[in-house]
């Protein structure tokens, strides 16, 4: 598999064991780039959330205004800057479209790390998912020091199917439990890569 080139700005702050990642980084990738997100972002995240059917495979509702949007983006924020959870907005380069999200969150501290990714409908089948969560894998594993990186997708979803296996993910498994939605469960299906592609 190749990797797209992830391409970001090195600091002192990287030679250490706890990694300091600014908020001005961009990742560029052959058709895009992924940047840290901002407020900015509130009408892409409402829009997208009133396409019928968007948020079902989401552990997120729909938000009901965009002052949520900019309390969840706050809190991205605050979650960047305390190293656990690193979230980007995804631009096509050129045009500077934002068309989706991808982050990678801390899941303990012993190194393991979950990413995540959404982009808009009229986006897919473009192949930009994947290009994006693969620099964020690069990221992860060389600037983060991830030992192992999971992901997850509910079980119809065959979207989300296809990029990861793209990533070259192992599946690991059904969680019938995965998350809830609505009040009831909603199965995943689980995966790992414990080394860089």
């Amino acid at each position: 598999m190749r990797c797209f080139a992830a391409k970001w700005p090195i600091s002192k702050a990287f030679e250490h064991s706890m990694k300091i990642i600014p908020r001005d980084i961009i990742i560029e990738t052959d058709r895009l780039y992924l940047r840290s997100v901002d407020l900015t972002d509130v009408d892409l995240v409402w829009d997208v959330s009133r396409v019928d059917g968007f948020n079902d495979g989401m552990t997120w509702d729909p938000p009901s205004s965009k002052e949520d949007i900019v309390s969840i983006t706050n809190k991205n924020i605050a979650d960047w800057e305390s190293g656990t959870d690193y979230v980007f907005t995804v631009v096509v380069a050129g045009g500077g479209e934002s068309i989706g999200r991808v982050g990678i969150h801390q899941k303990d501290t012993s190194g393991v790390w979950n990413i995540g990714f959404w982009i808009c409908p009229e986006y897919w089948s473009c192949g930009y998912a994947t290009e994006a969560s693969i620099a964020i894998l690069n990221f992860g594993f060389q600037q983060l020091n991830a030992k192992k990186i999971t992901t997850d997708h509910a079980v119809w979803n065959q979207q989300s199917r296809k990029v990861i296996a793209k990533l070259g993910f192992t599946l690991m498994g059904e969680n019938p439990k995965g998350f809830v939605k609505n009040g009831d469960p909603v199965a995943v299906l689980e995966y790992e890569l414990t080394s860089q592609f």
